[in-house]
């Protein structure tokens, strides 16, 4: 018959628990800690807005140092009106330029929005008419000779990007040189030696091109008898209160740099392509265009007197094309997975970025931009969506893939350390079982053996504190929070676990 000793009897139940707990404890803080980010990513209605302030004054700093932009400006549209905004960052890395939610940017295809609104305004004048060639409402320029019929290139087929024509990549020009003429760069004079021209049939697929809104302009300059910027000012940005903004470069007294993401600085630029891409604003003004894009409070309706609310429902809604887009005027519109539309557009010129997202339904909306085209709006956005309770956007998606990489990277080396720590505690579990392994005040270790493992296990309490404080670390909390959790399990486990080795020694045989 196989006997026990008392002190038998004391180790292995202790030891047993001891695995358990950890393993218990490891599960446990993994799921809590998982499960908080899932649990506000699924929020059934969108909490208090300090709680989204809260979150994008915390994880904004960190995801701009993570991608090395030097600012942003952050507005936050509720109930249609400006509900809250805020800068980030500096302006001016040179000169220590602060950001704020009124430092003007460069907001690129966000002009093109803009650009509908005055379309839209002549449209209800009966100046234009959608269905319309839009070379019928033009005389200073016609398109070259194509197989393709012309008349099928209509305003409508123009605003939504189907019109059949070429990209036409366009090239900013420095403040100290003269802009060229819309026909100069209708006729291939924009930086990309490429002319305006009519590629496919049109009416059959989306194919972005900067050509339709420049030749937008120059239709509206025609209509109007006025430069396009200075209609513009006085028609729509004026009226919507979008004071600090404007087509017209010769209007900015001062604005925000750009930067390369390398960190350099870019010198200011203008472009002759207003309508594609040369709008100045800020996050305060383009708030209040979508909130104009909104019914807003005590009963006004879209559009603010600008436009008819009808107006606006025409360009926000989606048209269907052969190839399988859907699109619309102006507007970017995109289905989320869990029922909810965004409708907004997505800006880049070099060295700056601008987001401006909403969801007319709930009455939502953000503007997010930056001095850096570097991916990471699609970051703060994330903060949004999931504070509202919807499901990622278009842009938070793509950002997220850039992540894929580096969320990899923490997931397997966190597998590796609870892998690690396993064997380790099953190693440890057995030796217990079999007595070969004992607490160090029953083994009485010499003075030597105690001091190493006193200093293995300040090494050890000093690296978790270390990587408790690393800023790095922060970054990626914000960026990757759920992999983020689960490699501080990992690194608490596997402290816990050197904890238990040098507090321990085998037995001498």
């Amino acid at each position: 018959m196989t006997t026990f000793s008392a002190a038998s009897r004391v180790v292995r139940p202790t030891w047993t628990a001891r695995l358990l707990a950890a393993v218990v404890v490891t599960v446990v803080s993994t799921s809590i800690l998982s499960g908080a980010v899932a649990t506000q990513a699924h929020a059934a209605s969108p909490p208090d807005l300090d709680t989204l302030t809260n979150s994008l004054n915390r994880n904004g700093p960190l995801i701009m140092a993570a991608y090395d932009v030097p600012g942003a400006a952050v507005a936050v549209v509720r109930d249609g009106e400006n509900a809250w905004s805020s800068g980030y960052g500096l302006a001016s890395v040179e000169y220590g330029t602060r950001m704020t939610a009124d430092t003007v940017f460069q907001v690129a295809s966000i002009s093109q929005t803009l650009t509908a609104w005055g379309v839209m305004l002549l449209v209800e004048a009966g100046e234009v008419s959608l269905d319309s060639p839009i070379e019928a409402y033009l005389t200073r320029w016609a398109f070259p000779s194509s197989e393709y019929d012309a008349s099928g290139v209509t305003v409508a087929r123009v605003l939504n990007h189907t019109a059949g024509l070429n990209r036409v990549d366009i090239y900013p020009l420095p403040d100290d040189q003269p802009l060229r003429s819309l026909e100069e760069s209708l006729a291939g004079d924009n930086g990309g030696g490429q002319s305006a021209r009519i590629d496919t049939e049109p009416g059959q697929q989306f194919n972005y091109s900067n050509a339709g809104y420049t030749l937008l302009q120059l239709m509206i300059e025609e209509r109007t008898g006025q430069r396009f910027a200075d209609f513009m000012q006085v028609a729509i940005l004026d009226p919507l209160g979008m004071t600090n903004s404007t087509f017209d470069p010769e209007r900015v007294s001062s604005q925000a740099t750009g930067y390369y993401p390398t960190g350099e600085a870019l010198p200011h630029y203008r472009l002759t392509e207003q309508a594609a891409g040369g709008l100045y604003s800020t996050a305060n003004d383009l708030a209040r265009l979508m909130a104009a894009s909104m019914p807003g409070p005590d009963g006004e309706r879209a559009g603010r007197g600008v436009l008819t609310s009808d107006s606006v429902e025409t360009m926000m809604a989606r048209h269907d094309v052969p190839d399988g887009s859907s699109v619309s005027f102006g507007y970017q519109v995109d289905d989320l997975e869990n029922g909810y539309t965004t409708t907004g557009n997505f800006g880049r010129n070099v060295g700056w970025i601008a987001n401006a997202v909403m969801i007319p339904e709930l009455g939502e909306g953000i503007v997010i931009l930056t001095n850096s085209d570097t991916e990471s709006t699609g970051l703060t956005l994330r903060s949004w969506t999931r504070w509202l309770g919807v499901s990622d956007t278009v842009t938070t998606q793509n950002a997220d893939r850039a992540l894929d990489q580096l969320s990899t990277i923490l997931l397997v080396g966190a597998a590796a350390v609870f892998l690690g720590v396993l064997v380790v505690l099953i190693i440890i579990a057995v030796q217990a079982r079999r007595r070969s392994r004992r607490w160090l005040w029953q083994v009485r270790p010499s003075l030597p053996r105690l001091v190493t493992r006193g200093a293995i296990m300040v090494v050890a309490v000093g690296g978790l504190v270390a990587f408790l404080t690393w800023p790095e670390r922060q970054q990626y909390v914000a960026l990757l929070p759920s992999e983020a959790a689960i490699v501080l399990a990992a690194v608490v486990l596997a402290i816990g676990t050197v904890a238990l080795l040098v507090s321990t020694q085998r037995a001498s045989k």
